[in-house]
């Protein structure tokens, strides 16, 4: 408890003077005499690097840095500032002395190897002038590779509402270190200003792109995320990233995939349709429901299936069909959610058989909802995914 203390306190020196922008700190024990007040510190190779006056009795010299905490140097305290932003205080430890000084060691020995790989952003040119949809309820989020980011509403294929989230300033990929030392979190960030202005906070809307590896799937948006009032996360996966050298030796075969892999694009998202007086929401691997709203309440409402895994019933090995009543033969993969309501005519819960089919454009959207016979119901879903 002691040694954390004196940790935290050593680390309590770089609140008053951490500057904006500011990801990690060094603290650095002091060997030379002190300086006079308001005196320019001398600077380091480290162009991202500041060094702040110590104080009078000060033991130490704090240097922040706008550039990520290099992942060897793992003797930190992760800390905030006064504003609630994030940051970390590498200690000068001797732990931290001897990885710095094992990790020269290792990048002198293949300098030549590690120059000549190509960097991680590289790996998702083949993504330039490519958009990406998906569906989070009542908002479309539109990203639109090193362009734009949008937020829209349609009714009847005509956009109703819309915000721009920003557009592309910048990109902060991993460095050699942190790709060699932890290759299975290292991501490219792409941070995307300007948006469209938010009533709440007075300033614009703006964004951030990670992009990680995920091999065996389709590149596609995975999850969109409101951190705080108009600011906004975006995890991109994209098996592009897996083709890295450095990458490559932690990716593993897991043979052949199934159709439920590249479907996991839709994981926490929910979709509807509404048919006259009814709507209908199918979310994905949760539950298919119809139901009439006025004024924003629901008046009527039936669970026509929840997802047959999460009743312990799980998918049948045999989900690919194929559909004879059209013209041409169309496969399809399907999954069967169970146990809905209560049916009063048959007297058995209400099911329904969702199938996924291959759409030629960029949404994902359910095409028809039928109900084949009494309380059981068959969904059409189009998805580029698969």
């Amino acid at each position: 408890m002691a040694t954390h203390s004196v940790r935290s306190h050593r680390c309590r020196l770089l609140l008053r003077a951490l500057l904006l922008g500011v990801a990690f700190a060094t603290a650095v024990a002091q060997s030379t005499p002190k300086k006079e007040a308001g005196k320019k510190a001398p600077k380091e190779d480290d162009k991202s690097a500041q060094i702040v006056d110590p104080a009078v009795n000060a033991k130490y010299t704090i240097i922040t840095h706008k550039s990520a905490r290099p992942a060897h140097r793992t003797d930190f305290i992760a800390m905030t500032d006064k504003a609630g932003k994030a940051f970390e205080c590498v200690l000068p430890t001797q732990q931290t002395a001897d990885q710095d000084a094992e990790y020269d060691a290792r990048i002198e020995e293949e300098p030549e190897e590690l120059s000549k790989l190509p960097s991680l952003e590289s790996m998702l040119d083949p993504l330039a002038g490519r958009c990406f949809l998906r569906n989070e309820g009542y908002w479309n989020i539109e990203l639109c590779h090193k362009k734009k980011i949008r937020q829209f509403h349609e009714e009847g294929k005509k956009t109703a509402v819309e915000y721009s989230l920003g557009e592309y300033e910048r990109t902060e990929g991993p460095s050699e270190e942190d790709v060699t030392d932890s290759p299975k979190t290292a991501v490219v960030r792409h941070f995307f200003e300007s948006g469209t202005r938010c009533d709440e906070t007075e300033s614009y809307r703006h964004a951030m792109v990670e992009y990680r590896c995920q091999p065996g799937k389709e590149n596609h948006i995975q999850l969109v995320k409101e951190t705080s009032p108009c600011n906004y996360t975006i995890q991109f996966t994209s098996p592009l990233l897996c083709k890295h050298p450095l990458l490559a030796p932690t990716v593993q075969s897991k043979g052949v995939n199934k159709v439920m892999d590249y479907l996991a694009g839709l994981a926490g998202s929910c979709f509807y349709r509404v048919e006259g007086w009814w709507t209908y929401e199918l979310c994905y691997q949760k539950h298919f429901k119809q139901f009439h709203q006025e004024n924003n309440v629901n008046t009527a409402e039936f669970m026509l299936g929840l997802y047959a895994s999460e009743n312990g019933q799980g998918d049948g090995s045999k989900d690919i069909k194929v559909d004879d009543s059209s013209k041409q033969e169309v496969a399809y993969y399907r999954q069967q959610y169970t146990l809905g309501t209560k049916c009063d005519v048959t007297g058995d819960p209400r099911v329904t058989e969702v199938q996924f089919r291959c759409a030629t454009d960029s949404l994902n959207v359910i095409a028809s909802v039928k109900e084949r016979s009494t309380c059981s119901y068959v969904v059409v879903f189009y998805t580029p995914l698969i």
